[in-house]
């Protein structure tokens, strides 16, 4: 029941109170609206969601700042949804280790519980790439060197639990391999550790793009259904051994609560732009598609891919770092 219902019940002042409420969030937006970002600044998902919002400010008619905040898991935007006024000037970005890492350990919120979910914005294309001298050429000797040498490729990602993390480790599952996981807070950061020899392997988007052009990285794969734009003469993993494809999409979300004629303004606005020429471009650029989802069926996803991370969790024994 809203509260527009619950004050026509109680009888007294209900229209004016309903007539007021409407008139308050007809006035949205009236002020900066902010959106976590759970990155470090520098990586394809802060990169493309600032992109996204110089875009989205003119359309709503006031600005949008993004707040980076890197670290425990990705999962600080989701935190800060859980704790903040459901008015429509807090907005996070939900990567897939929103819906993981509950599952590992006490994150502080409940996706099923805590959030609005606006619209499913964008993915990734992953793979994994390697120094430009290391002594493995492809993914074959890649696999063969980790086999005869367990334990001693450290690989990178932006953060424990993310899709990353959980394609490399169902990898070595597979293929027998033992490697170890070095979480970072953003993506920028593991392709430091990897040039400067503290990783053998970054895991993660295609924002290691400059450095495979600039010959200082090798990218031995990609992750997705077909081979990648960006990276047309890398194989994807499935073409090499059937393994499927692996995504990581994300979306905008609001805290619980969230007034519907607020959702409604912001979901058609995003909408709008994430559909423009403009946006499809930066997409392109940084190696993104659009995976849209509406707010309802983006909330359907949430739920089942909370429940489908369940399992994930418990097959690969997936722990906190």
């Amino acid at each position: 029941m809203t509260l527009c219902h619950i004050l026509r019940a109680i009888g007294m002042g209900a229209a004016l109170a309903c007539a007021a409420l409407a008139t308050a969030h007809a006035g949205y937006p009236e002020r900066t609206i902010r959106i976590v970002v759970p990155y470090q600044p520098g990586g394809s998902t802060d990169t493309v969601v600032r992109k996204f919002a110089e875009l989205a400010a003119p359309e709503l008619g006031q600005s949008i700042i993004i707040e980076n905040k890197g670290g425990a898991g990705a999962t600080l935007g989701a935190r800060a949804l859980a704790n903040a006024e459901p008015d429509g000037y807090t907005l996070a970005i939900l990567p897939s280790p929103v819906f993981r890492m509950p599952h590992i350990q006490d994150m502080g919120y409940d996706p099923n519980r805590d959030f609005t979910y606006v619209m499913m914005l964008s993915g990734y294309t992953l793979g994994v790439a390697v120094p430009a001298n290391a002594p493995y050429r492809d993914w074959a000797g890649f696999i063969d060197y980790a086999r005869k040498h367990p334990g001693d490729i450290a690989y990178g990602t932006a953060s424990v639990g993310s899709a990353s993390n959980v394609m490399m480790e169902d990898i070595a599952r597979r293929n027998g391999v033992t490697w170890r996981h070095i979480p970072y807070k953003g993506e920028s950061d593991v392709i430091q550790g990897v040039l400067g020899g503290q990783l053998q392997a970054y895991a993660g988007s295609t924002t290691v793009l400059p450095m495979v052009q600039a010959g200082k990285m090798r990218m031995l794969v990609t992750w997705g259904d077909a081979r990648s734009a960006q990276f047309p003469d890398v194989p994807t993993l499935h073409e090499l051994d059937g393994t499927p494809a692996a995504y990581a999409p994300f979306g905008i979300a609001a805290p619980k609560g969230l007034p519907p004629e607020i959702l409604q303004t912001l979901h058609d606005t995003f909408k709008r732009v994430a559909e423009s020429e403009a946006f499809r471009s930066i997409l392109t650029q940084y190696g993104q598609e659009l995976v849209y989802l509406d707010s309802a069926a983006y909330a359907r996803y949430a739920a089942e891919q909370f429940e489908a991370e369940r399992k994930i969790v418990q097959d690969l024994g997936l722990k906190a770092n």
